[in-house]
């Protein structure tokens, strides 16, 4: 790399990376320094690279740098009353398990703790007064970012959790790059009169299936779908505006089910199936969606974003579907009515029943992107009436019929589209 280059990349390490207390005021973030220059002067005058940490630990809470000589003089001199003007000031439960945290990051990160160092942290344990279950937190969490394993950090998460403990959440990928915390979440019926709200981002196993009378609230939180994970809204209600649908590489079903429900609107959903699975199949259901996006959703025989029917409404806005594929008809959609042959001997079109209904597809400010299929590239539809305008077809593919549509036994109304 250039000079240039090396600068950059020392400040982004130094500058743009900011410690979670960074915020907070100039007198709180000194007093937290001093604290923290504690455990690096412990074992005496610190060496050359015990000041470079307390270095870079300054700049990131965003003090000056000269302020690490005044840090370690204050360290070395502390008496009772330094300790407990940073017990006074360490009074919230969010601010104790950074700083905790913040101390075994550094007394760890030569893969040992020396016995003054575990002193001082068993003490500050102590005096910051925290219970058991916290402890057993912050030390978990420390193995984990030891580790560097992301799981364990889950693991502990989830424990501190069912111990009512109040996790830093936005805080902890500073400790630990690259930690999400996922709730796990298995197979589950909410019944009439039930409802369940995510509070975090969530990884299924297994069907969660809301029947009639009954709601489940995405929250618009991240859910990833893991081996024969789904979501079937059976009659009951759906909230997930602005909620991401993600699947795994061990994803086998379709993300979203909606059947035998009333008008039912999306907003700003994002759907990723993975190059593995379909993202929603709808039977008897008005559907609106608005401002979605659907990428790299598969399905083998049809309908690789998206397989509707059996309904007389489904109105798509500013939608935009990219990398969809299919090895049968409908790179991105199907869509069809009830005259389809091959759904009669479907089990999710068994319950179809009375006279043939016709799709009632309206579409504007669309786009279709790299959608590839057998037949019918992007959208392939069946007895529906159709009104498409203002979208954009891009690069779709098909070995037989239309790379971008196919219709049969439909009626289409068309304007301002771009091929």
């Amino acid at each position: 790399m250039s000079i240039l280059d090396n600068l950059r990349q020392v400040k982004r390490e130094l500058l743009d990376e900011k410690h979670p207390l960074a915020n907070e005021t100039i007198q709180f973030r000194k007093i937290y320094a001093i604290g923290y220059a504690m455990l690096v002067c412990v074992n005496g005058y610190p060496s050359e690279m015990a000041k470079d940490a307390l270095k870079k630990q300054i700049t990131l809470v965003d003090l000056p740098a000269d302020f690490k000589k005044l840090a370690i003089a204050a360290a070395l001199e502390a008496d009772p009353q330094t300790v407990h003007n940073l017990l006074q000031l360490l009074t919230e439960t969010r601010h104790q398990y950074i700083f905790m945290l913040d101390l075994y990051q550094y007394a760890q990160q030569d893969r040992k703790i020396t016995e003054k160092e575990q002193e001082l942290l068993v003490l500050f344990e102590e005096l910051l007064q925290l219970s058991y279950e916290e402890v057993q937190f912050i030390r978990g969490f420390r193995l984990a970012m030891l580790k560097k394993d992301t799981e364990v950090a889950t693991k502990v998460v989830q424990a501190a959790f069912e111990q009512n403990i109040a996790i830093p959440l936005t805080e902890l990928p500073y400790f630990l790059p690259g930690f999400e915390y996922q709730e796990r979440l298995m197979q589950m019926t909410l019944l009439s009169g039930q409802k369940k709200k995510l509070g975090y981002a969530t990884y299924l196993n297994g069907e969660v299936i809301v029947s009639k009378g009954a709601e489940l609230d995405l929250n618009g939180m991240k859910v990833t779908f893991g081996n024969e994970a789904t979501i079937i809204v059976d009659g009951g209600v759906l909230k997930a505006d602005g909620a991401q649908f993600i699947a795994s590489m061990d994803a086998n079903k379709t993300m979203l089910s909606l059947r035998n429900v009333g008008l039912t609107k999306l907003q700003d959903v994002h759907f990723s199936g993975a190059n593995n699975v379909r993202a929603i199949e709808m039977n008897n259901a008005k559907v609106e969606l608005d401002t979605c996006s659907f990428e790299k959703c598969f399905d083998e025989e049809r309908g690789g974003a998206i397989y509707f029917t059996n309904s007389d409404h489904f109105v798509l806005r500013n939608c935009v579907f990219e990398h969809n594929a299919t090895l049968g008809k409908g790179g991105s959609m199907y869509i069809a009515g009830t005259e389809a042959s091959h759904m009669k001997k479907r089990d999710f079109f068994s319950r179809i029943t009375g006279k043939v209904q016709k799709v009632k597809l309206v579409m504007s400010g669309c786009q279709f992107k790299e959608s590839r299929a057998e037949m019918s590239g992007a959208i392939h539809t069946y007895d529906a009436e159709i009104s498409v305008h203002n979208s954009t077809f891009d690069s779709c593919s098909s070995r037989g019929g239309g790379a971008a549509i196919d219709t049969l036994n439909c009626t289409m109304d068309a304007g301002d589209n771009a091929f």
